[in-house]
């Protein structure tokens, strides 16, 4: 993809710009010479992200300050701002992730160059499916957000948020959702449901399972790819973004080992999903941030779960540019 010519001419607004993939994206808008506005929290932390045609616009999309500088007058709005600490209650994702995306959207609607809003969200907000099944743009959000963990939980909501409202509002928009991403100093979990002891990682899962890994700079070549996307000629779309349909458990960690010098043991679910069952509404009890420890949660994480991304492949003309064995070297 060569996006560099159009992407020169950009004006281009980037909520969450001095996370894992809000930095990269930056970078690259920069360097390609777009006018970026940078929505920040802590000015201190963007250092990385610093250039003679990027803005920092201190803000914070939970009370709203800076949203409606940031935006007016882009092009294009890549809202990534996101609570994704595991540790914080359902009420402080809800505050981040669905109501502060609601203020990036009604900023936008507002706005004069009605921009379009590419939202990133997850593949964490799809549910468990029956064996033998992929997960394509048709598969419905999770119909119980409420047995999810906090962030997934959040996540669902922006999502149903986020169509609503741009229905609604006639605005143009794109969702993203990637699989795990991972980059330098970010290195991707050994499995869904894994631990590691010296140098030998323990998976909870088979082998065969499929992995949705997505390395970051192959998610910045899709956000630069979605801008491309034409407004007045473009409608709603949505986007699986994984790397590699076809890469499982097995191949995965074939890469890691070589690269890392480790080794890895599979083992069965069934202790997990029976701890997750014993020991889950004890700990819900104790604390709202174990939301996540439960047997439904579980039940969905060990699976197979194999994701389809033709659509994006097709219609934007994707595809990741950096192999795992690169990806892997980068971020381990």
């Amino acid at each position: 993809m060569k996006l560099e010519a159009t992407t020169s001419n950009l004006r281009a607004c980037v909520t969450g710009a001095t996370g894992l993939i809000g930095s990269a994206l930056v970078r690259r808008l920069a360097s390609a010479g777009a006018e970026v506005r940078a929505l920040v929290r802590a000015p201190q932390k963007a250092s990385g992200v610093a250039a003679e045609n990027v803005r920092l616009i201190v803000g914070d999309v939970t009370t709203g300050a800076g949203i409606s500088e940031a935006i007016d007058g882009a092009d294009v709005v890549f809202h990534l701002a996101a609570k994704v600490n595991s540790s914080a209650s359902l009420g402080e994702f809800v505050a981040t992730n669905v109501r502060g995306t609601g203020r990036v959207l009604q900023a936008a609607a507002a706005s004069t160059s009605k921009p379009r809003v590419i939202y990133v969200s997850s593949i964490a907000v799809y549910g468990r499916i029956n064996p033998g099944d992929r997960i394509d743009e048709s598969a419905p959000l999770d119909p119980a957000p409420e047995k999810r963990d906090a962030y997934s939980h959040s996540k669902i909501l922006a999502e149903q948020a986020v169509t609503a409202f741009a229905h609604h509002n006639k605005l143009p928009y794109t969702i993203l959702r990637p699989g795990i991403v991972y980059g330098p100093a970010h290195p991707p979990p050994a499995g869904l449901v894994s631990f590691r002891a010296g140098r030998t990682h323990f998976v909870f899962g088979a082998p065969e399972w499929h992995v949705p890994l997505t390395y970051v700079e192959n998610v910045v070549d899709a956000l630069l790819a979605a801008a491309e996307q034409q407004p007045a000629t473009a409608g709603p779309t949505d986007y699986n973004l994984i790397d590699d349909d076809a890469l499982t458990l097995g191949a995965f960690h074939v890469a890691r080992n070589q690269v890392e010098h480790t080794r890895t043991i599979f083992l069965s679910p069934g202790p997990v999903l029976a701890s997750a069952a014993l020991f889950g509404p004890l700990a819900r009890a104790i604390t709202p941030a174990a939301s996540g420890f439960s047997t439904y949660q579980f039940a969905r994480s060990l699976q197979d779960r194999p994701y389809d991304t033709s659509k994006i492949r097709a219609a934007l003309g994707w595809s990741p540019r950096t192999s795992l064995r690169a990806a892997l070297e980068s971020s381990l």
